[in-house]
């Protein structure tokens, strides 16, 4: 990440600095970003039923999900790092330019929505918005997948 974005958000080498100290602490990791909050979005058709632009996101993002897909996986929080966080993080930009640049350093980086045939995600809804409103999938009737340590992708 170039350095004058850094300063323009008030981070600079600080902020590097930070994100390399915790990228130290992890040592070897895996990362996986979690997008929810401006894609879920629901609306019923004329017919009264609910539909979703990703049927599967709400489902797949749930804690409880996540967990099942990534249970080989070792997991840390970014309250874990709250004394090195702290000090540095004024808003919650700064938050996600530090958490980026330790997401850039993973050795294996798990995306929310599968953007290639070879990306690891947890959800199998494409990111390209495809217009096609459908209904919204909450239980594991489909197949359910688990993302190995290997990065293979095994079913349950």
């Amino acid at each position: 990440m170039c350095g004058w974005r850094l300063e323009k958000v008030g981070m600079g080498a600080k902020g590097m600095g930070t994100a390399d100290e915790i990228k130290a602490l992890l040592g070897d990791y895996d990362a996986i970003h979690v997008r929810r909050g401006d894609k879920i979005k629901n609306r019923k058709d004329r017919f009264g039923v609910e539909r979703s632009l990703h049927p599967h996101l709400d489902r797949d993002t749930r804690p409880e999900f996540i967990l099942r897909r990534i249970k080989k996986y070792k997991l840390a929080y970014s309250s874990n790092y709250s004394r090195i966080l702290d000090p540095l993080i004024e808003n919650n930009y700064q938050l996600f330019i530090a958490e980026r640049l330790i997401m850039m350093g993973a050795k294996t980086f798990i995306k929310t929505f599968k953007e290639d045939e070879t990306s690891l995600s947890l959800t199998d809804d494409p990111k390209k918005n495809t217009k096609s409103w459908q209904i919204p999938v909450y239980t594991l009737d489909e197949e359910f997948m688990d993302l190995g340590c290997d990065g293979k992708v095994t079913g349950l």
